[in-house]
């Protein structure tokens, strides 16, 4: 039995999230809970218990990095990798985001294919452990 990964998409945009909620659902791999309200979206989480919070990057400044903050500094969110996201709705449904890390959060950022966007996402909910580091270094 596969449990689905719970992903909180938090984006003040209903037209956003549907069409990153349909992307990650499509997979039949996650289920997600939108959040429109930053105000609430801790609350939310607490219940809700995401294995991966996506917020909308101009949330990122500053309400959304603070709440950022807060859920990682909640023990039971310990865990939760938390990623900033911005999608171009003027774009087609076909492209998203591209990825990194800034101030050490996760980012997506415009533009890259739906597919690359679901991909990262799993990466961030399933990361594959990395091999272990060689002990020997290569002093010169």
């Amino acid at each position: 039995m596969t449990f689905l990964k719970k992903i909180l998409l938090v984006d003040y945009e209903p037209r956003v999230t549907a069409i990153v909620r349909r992307a990650l659902e499509a997979t039949g791999k996650y289920i997600v809970k939108e959040e429109h309200d930053s105000r609430v979206a801790l609350t939310s989480a607490k219940f809700f218990q995401p294995d991966l919070v996506l917020f909308d990057l101009i949330m990122a400044r500053p309400q959304g990095r603070d709440l950022a903050r807060e859920l990682q500094a909640d023990p039971s969110f310990k865990g939760t990798p938390v990623a900033f996201v911005s999608v171009n709705t003027a774009s087609a449904e076909g492209s998203v985001m591209s990825a990194g890390i800034l101030s050490g959060y996760s980012f997506l950022a415009n533009p890259v294919r739906i597919e690359e966007f679901v991909r990262c996402v799993g990466e961030l909910v399933s990361p594959t452990p990395k091999p272990a580091k060689s002990s020997a270094l290569n002093v010169r």
